[in-house]
This record gives C-alpha cells, structure tokens and sequence, in this order.
C-alpha cells in the first residue's frame, strides 16, 4: 500500500466555539501523533520542502457559525501519498486514532465514533502500481471528460500570485508534481504540454471560498469542473483518469496539509446531467 485515504467520524465531547477553519488544528493533531511513534519521521514531514506526502482536512460538517454541538457528528480525513507514510495512516496498524480515543483540536476534545478504511467515496487505498497497471496501455479506452469536485478552498501559486481557478494545466500540472516526487515510474514533461494545449474545461460549477491562512486572508475556489480531451487520445485520456484518480490522496493546489485542496474524481453516475438545451 503506497496511498491511503481514511476518515474519522468525531463527536464533539462538549459545546464550544471553533475557529471556522481548522485544517491547521487537525494538521499539528496529525503531527502530535506521528511524533509519539516517530519523532523524525514527523519532523521530516513538517519541515519538507516541497510535497511532504500527507494530507489533512479541516473538520467537516455543519456549523452553525463558530459552534460545535455534541449533539452532532462530524468528519476529518487524512491523506498520504508517500509510501512510506501510508502504513502510519492505516488504521490497520497505524498510530493515528482508533474508535474511542480522544482528539483535541484547539482545547476541545472530539470522540472518534467511526473509522472509514473504505467504502466511501472519500476513503480508500491502493498503490502506485495499481494505479499505472489500470491505466496503463491496453485495450481499454478512458473517456475523453473527467470531472473533479473540490471540496474545500483550492487554490495554486503561480510565482508571488494566489490563483483560485482550477485551470487544466494547473491542475494536472500539480498532480504530476506529486506523483513524480514518489511515485516509482515518472511521468514525462511532454504530458504537461500536452494538457495545456489539449485539455479544455467543458463545464464548471465553483464558487469562492475565503480561508483563513497564515498569510491572511485568501480565496480559494470550491465546486466541480468537467475537463475534455480535445480530440481523441488513448494515452492522454488515460493519464489524465489516473491523474485524477490520484488526487483523492494527493490533494489538489497548495496547503494540502492543511485542509485545502481535498478533491477526487467523481463516478459516472456522480457526474451532473447535460444542461437543460444543451
């Protein structure tokens, strides 16, 4: 196992206030853990420049305002994409928390009710292999669309800019950034050429969302994109399936760690409907 994704059904133990935006709060939990087992390797993943192969969310679910109620459950996923990391994450074997134990984010203990290895669509795991094996050249012909949600704020940095919209070559750009850094086959540089000059957006549904970052204040955007191969190309349409099948660990955009950037690939039947005319 290279990638995993997994998430924990928590209960806040108390009413309190939170911060909105909690990716940081969930990150330094993250961290807190791994250390107990592996100082090091937790400091290596802090102090990475570049991909660090973890990922973590804010907590998810509904708030009203800053409120968290005992009364409800709520959701927070953790990523790795470096294989090294998965095992850690595995709650078959991992450090981090099993059904019972506690987790505090910013002085508020949660309980976690439920952990999710698989079978939901935001959990899972595989390996690189399986991943290039299934999207590997063969008889198979991926579909020339794949549509991405993007659950929280998504953003990319573009040089000192802050670029919320999740065009193709940014978006697939970064995913290649990932996989090279860990993956055991490279992609080639000519793939992101050819993603720029032939991946078009063919419909989107976003909307900005505002999140709070060290840097202050920043937008990022949420909501879905549909993309299309221009023409027709087997290896293209492949890579770009497996690109995005890969996002649902890797993470899409900058401050993965930190709760932004969590997207996946949505199934056919998941996928919107043409529009009304269209």
């Amino acid at each position: 196992m290279d990638l995993i994704s997994v998430v924990w059904e928590v209960r806040p133990e108390r009413a309190a206030s939170l911060p909105r935006w909690l990716g940081y709060a969930v990150y330094g939990a993250v961290l807190r853990r791994l250390a107990e087992r592996d100082a090091a390797r937790a400091a290596e993943v802090h102090e990475a420049e570049g991909p660090s192969g973890l990922t973590c969310s804010t907590l998810m679910g509904p708030r009203e305002g800053e409120a968290v109620d005992p009364g409800r459950v709520y959701r927070l996923r953790v990523t790795a994409y470096r294989p090294e990391l998965a095992p850690l994450i595995d709650p078959e074997g991992g450090v981090l928390w099993g059904e019972g134990e506690r987790i505090e984010l910013e002085g508020v203990p949660f309980r976690v009710e439920r952990v999710i290895r698989e079978g939901d669509p935001w959990a899972g795991w595989t390996t690189y292999e399986e991943l290039i094996a299934r999207h590997g050249r063969g008889p198979r012909a991926w579909p020339r669309e794949v549509t991405l949600q993007f659950t929280s704020p998504t953003a990319f940095r573009d040089g000192e800019r802050w670029n919320p919209l999740p065009v193709p070559e940014a978006v697939f750009g970064h995913l290649m950034e990932k996989w090279n850094r860990f993956a055991p086959a490279v992609l080639p540089e000519v793939l992101r050429e050819m993603v720029a000059a032939r991946v078009g957006v063919a419909r989107f549904d976003l909307s900005s969302r505002a999140v709070r970052v060290k840097e202050g204040v920043r937008i990022g955007c949420v909501g879905q994109v549909r993309y299309r191969v221009l023409g027709e190309d087997r290896y293209l349409q492949a890579m770009l399936h497996m690109l995005a099948e890969f996002a649902r660990y890797a993470g899409v955009g900058i401050l993965t760690g930190m709760g932004m950037g969590q997207a996946r690939a949505l199934r056919e039947e998941e996928r919107p409907g043409p529009d009304a005319g269209a």
